[in-house]
């Protein structure tokens, strides 16, 4: 990877995430030409547009959370249109458990929940780590950017011809509406919206843990338990409650061990990324065993092996420079 540009390696690094590693595309889906500009390719498109804004804005992580979170509404709700067809492919059982007045509210919840963490987050941070030398520098031009722009800008009509459904228009109008909000958010808020603090020199190991639990009991419950039995889950509300309480608290004891994300370094934050990444490796993994193989398990070895080697890597390099560094800028731009 650090052969290639920081821009050109993010925008690779979403779409292997967001699509390849989360299991949402095989591996032969994954590497045809067409399919990967089609469905793919935008990831990067959005990792790269929200990592640039920030940098360009001179913001923090939280507008990085607000940029993610405009992402994810724009893919689902605009772009493939998810949260509102019913008779959507990728439901399963949660078809007729989570729709209630025109949206999928639980499977939409946890979508946002997927692309903020993954297709953001760990894409722009991984990037990061992998170029911690280059992190406050633009990593495109402006040409760079508005060809970002462009792509995610056609990635709407293109899927509006692949799968024609409409949702209503208020609903449309409504999730454009929460996306500019977002975004104006993101730009205007301050780059420190939580007070800096010490933080509880707590062991990476225990925020890959939290990512590694988050992860597995969303999607679990959300998606696994209702395949399995859809009686065993209670109403919806409760539910889309349940997932939210979840995510809040893992967000606090984040906040709460990293010293509102001011205390921590890139030991931290890889631990952090490989726990969330660690459910869909594993469940990738196990594909092949129950499905037949389609090269699945030969992507969660790749994936485990390269998050180990970088990992061994970072922890090194944090080793040389002295036990968990106060590096402002490094810290600031997380």
């Amino acid at each position: 990877m650090k052969r290639l540009k920081p821009g050109v390696a993010l925008l690779l690094i979403a779409p292997l995430l967001g699509e390849l590693v989360s299991g949402h595309q095989t591996l032969l889906e994954f590497i045809n030409p067409v399919n990967f500009i089609v469905t793919a390719l935008p990831y990067g498109f959005g990792a790269v547009i929200c990592r640039e804004l920030r940098i360009r804005w001179g913001k923090g992580w939280f507008s990085l959370v607000l940029l993610g979170i405009a992402f994810g509404l724009y893919e689902e709700a605009i772009v493939a249109r998810s949260f509102w067809d019913p008779h959507w492919s990728e439901l399963g059982a949660l078809g007729n458990y989570t729709y209630w007045q025109g949206v999928s509210w639980t499977y939409a919840e946890v979508l946002i929940h997927f692309h903020l963490t993954i297709s953001i987050i760990s894409s722009v941070v991984l990037t990061e780590i992998i170029y911690f030398d280059q992190r406050q520098k633009q990593w495109v031009n402006n040409r760079g950017l508005v060809a970002c722009f462009a792509g995610l800008a056609l990635w709407m009509p293109v899927l509006m011809v692949l799968n024609p459904f409409m949702p209503p228009l208020s609903g449309f109008i409504i999730a454009w509406i929460t996306i500019a909000g977002l975004v104006y958010a993101a730009w205007r808020l301050p780059a420190w919206i939580f007070p800096r603090r010490p933080g509880r020199s707590i062991h990476p190991f225990w925020y890959g843990v939290t990512g590694a639990v988050n992860m597995t009991v969303v999607f679990m419950t959300v998606f696994i338990l209702s395949e399995i039995n859809p009686s065993w889950l209670p109403g919806w509300p409760v539910m889309f409650a349940f997932v939210a309480i979840l995510d809040a608290l893992a967000f606090w004891l984040l906040m709460h061990w990293s010293g509102n994300g001011t205390d921590w370094d890139d030991r931290h934050r890889l631990a952090l990324i490989i726990g969330m990444l660690a459910f869909f490796i594993v469940f990738i993994g196990l594909t092949d065993l129950s499905n037949g193989f389609s090269g699945s398990s030969i992507v969660a070895v790749a994936a485990a092996w390269l998050l180990w080697k970088l990992w061994i890597r970072t922890r090194a390099r944090h080793t040389s420079i002295g036990n968990h560094p106060k590096d402002v800028q490094e810290t600031s731009a997380s």
